[in-house]
C-alpha cells in the first residue's frame, strides 16, 4: 500500500540492512500503524505520544507532519527512552522531543495538545500468537490492575488537550482483546469526561 510493504519473508535480517540503519525504513506490524492512522496527525499541530517506546508510533506521526509542528514522545520507562532516541535520531526526525514521565502526570507537566495517542501499557493478551508465555503469565489481578493505570492515562490524555472548538483528539489503543481494556476503558471516560466516540 501507500502507507508500508508487508514482508512476508528475507533472506537477510531486515533490521540489519544498510537501508535500516540509514533511516529509510522502520519495522513495526501492520496494526501499530492504524493507531497512527486514526489519530490523523496534521503538520504544525502539537501532538502527544504519551506511551511511545520503542517509537515506531512516534516516527509515524513525525512522518505525516511533515517534520513540522511538535511530537512530544513520552514514556515512564527510562530504560526505553534510549531506544526512542536511536530510532527517531535513525530516522531523521527533527520535530521531536523525548522525554520522560509518568503519563497520569499529564497535563500538569504540560498541555495545550491538538492530539493525544495513548497506545497504553496492557496485558498483551491480543498478540498471544507471537507470544505464548503472556497465556502463562497473565493473570486476572494483572488485567484489573492495568485496565486501573488504562483509566488514569486516559484521564490525563483527555485532560491534556486543548478542546477550545471541538478540535482535542485522542486515539486509545491497546494490544489486548480484553473487555476490561478496551471497550470498559472507554465506558469509564465517557461517564467521567465531557468526550464523544468520532468516526476514524
Amino acid at each position: 500500500s501507500k502507507v508500508g510493504l508487508k514482508i512476508y519473508q528475507s533472506k537477510v535480517p531486515l533490521g540489519a540492512t544498510p537501508e535500516y540503519l540509514a533511516g529509510h525504513y522502520m519495522l513495526q506490524s501492520a496494526a501499530s500503524m492504524l493507531p497512527v492512522m486514526a489519530l490523523d496527525p496534521q503538520p504544525g499541530e502539537k501532538v502527544l505520544d504519551m506511551c511511545s517506546a520503542p517509537g515506531g508510533k512516534t516516527s509515524y506521526i513525525c512522518q505525516l507532519m511533515a517534520n513540522t509542528g511538535t511530537v512530544i514522545a513520552n514514556d515512564l520507562r527510562a530504560d526505553r527512552i534510549n531506544a526512542v532516541v536511536s530510532n527517531l535520531h535513525r530516522l531523521g526526525v527533527r520535530n521531536a522531543i523525548v522525554v520522560n514521565y509518568d503519563g497520569r502526570s499529564y497535563p500538569k507537566i504540560m498541555g495545550g495538545f491538538d492530539r493525544v495517542l495513548l497506545d497504553a501499557p496492557c496485558s498483551g493478551l491480543g498478540v498471544i500468537s507471537r507470544d505464548q508465555a503472556v497465556k502463562m503469565t497473565r493473570t486476572v489481578k494483572d488485567i484489573m490492575r492495568t485496565a486501573h493505570l488504562q483509566k488514569e492515562l486516559l484521564r490525563a490524555a483527555v485532560d491534556a488537550v486543548d478542546a477550545k472548538g471541538g478540535a482535542g483528539v485522542i486515539v486509545y489503543s491497546t494490544c489486548s482483546v480484553s473487555v476490561f481494556e478496551n471497550e470498559m476503558v472507554v465506558d469509564y471516560i465517557l461517564k467521567n469526561r465531557d468526550v464523544k466516540i468520532v468516526d476514524s
